[in-house]
């Protein structure tokens, strides 16, 4: 009998608030400097996460033009209240309050768990600061650089999506920094780059495909690579060129214009606007093996 009662009272219990990013579609920046904060305070008070965010960082801040002059209390006040309800943005800007010094004492212990919290709900720039700070270290705040909350939050944003981590793990892999030397896996990860069309990458894959890191040795797709990488790609472009047939330099240059054809993604190489084949009878190319697909 008690087990069923207290079944029931639990069932009673509110929802647990889910973890939430606010502003995931829509201008932050703007939703805040536009906002009508007398509606946003009104509508703060009946509950309203997004009004409570919006109206937390207007005191926070101060907003001049909405005649609301910098109150660190009453920006902590509803802050707290945003991050009680999961909104990932106050939690943010409570860990930057705790971090810095904003109205309150610096606290590193607060700071670091906001910026968590904040992180964990899916918010790039706590992510960002978080990895900053455990990557160098914090002297101010009395935080040390943490390789393992580092790796944690690298590897967490390339799972993601994010290109600059998925690159910045295919180099630990491939320099054995923070996890064994492993070829392949830094092969796997700055390919998921490429395939995102990340600046970066271009140049970064030819290396692996001219050394045979990872993955067979293939000259071709090496020069392609490096054409994709735009004037940088030049010189390390020409240096492969050296070891190839004409043959296999007009193929290169054709999957080159076929990638950016196909991707409405241009780049100023040398060759790129200059000489521009018919690529209409090429195979669709792929740049990893089924394998490792």
């Amino acid at each position: 009998m008690i087990r069923f009662i207290l079944l029931a009272v639990l069932l009673a219990l509110p929802p647990v608030t889910q973890s939430q990013v606010v502003f995931q579609d829509e201008d932050s920046v703007g939703a805040f400097s536009n906002q009508d904060v007398v509606k946003n305070l009104i509508k703060a008070e009946e509950g309203d996460v997004r009004a409570q965010v919006l109206v937390g960082a207007a005191y926070l801040y101060g907003l001049e033009e909405k005649g609301v002059e910098a109150d660190h209390e009453k920006g902590l006040y509803w802050l707290k209240e945003a991050a009680n309800q999961g909104a990932a943005e106050a939690h943010y800007e409570l860990g930057r309050m705790y971090c810095h010094g904003m109205g309150v004492d610096k606290d590193p212990v607060k700071c670091e768990e906001h910026l968590n919290q904040a992180a964990e709900r899916g918010l790039s720039s706590a992510t960002t600061d978080l990895m900053d700070i455990y990557q160098s270290g914090d002297a101010g705040l009395g935080i040390e650089a943490d390789e393992e909350k580092y790796l944690y939050w690298l590897e967490t944003t390339a799972e993601d999506g994010v290109p600059i981590s998925m690159r910045n793990m295919a180099r630990r892999y491939r320099q054995g920094r923070g996890f064994e030397v492993d070829f392949d896996k830094a092969f796997e990860w700055i390919m998921r780059a490429v395939e995102l069309d990340a600046p970066f990458s271009h140049r970064e894959a030819a290396r692996y495909f001219e050394n045979g890191w990872g993955t067979e040795q293939d000259l071709v797709k090496a020069y392609m690579l490096y054409d994709l990488g735009g004037t940088a790609g030049i010189e390390p472009r020409e240096a492969v060129a050296e070891q190839m047939t004409e043959a296999q330099i007009e193929e290169a240059i054709a999957r080159s214009w076929q990638w950016q054809l196909e991707r409405s993604s241009f780049v100023p190489s040398s060759n790129g606007y200059r000489y521009q084949p018919d690529v209409s009878d090429l195979e669709p190319l792929s740049l990893t093996p089924e394998s490792d697909q």
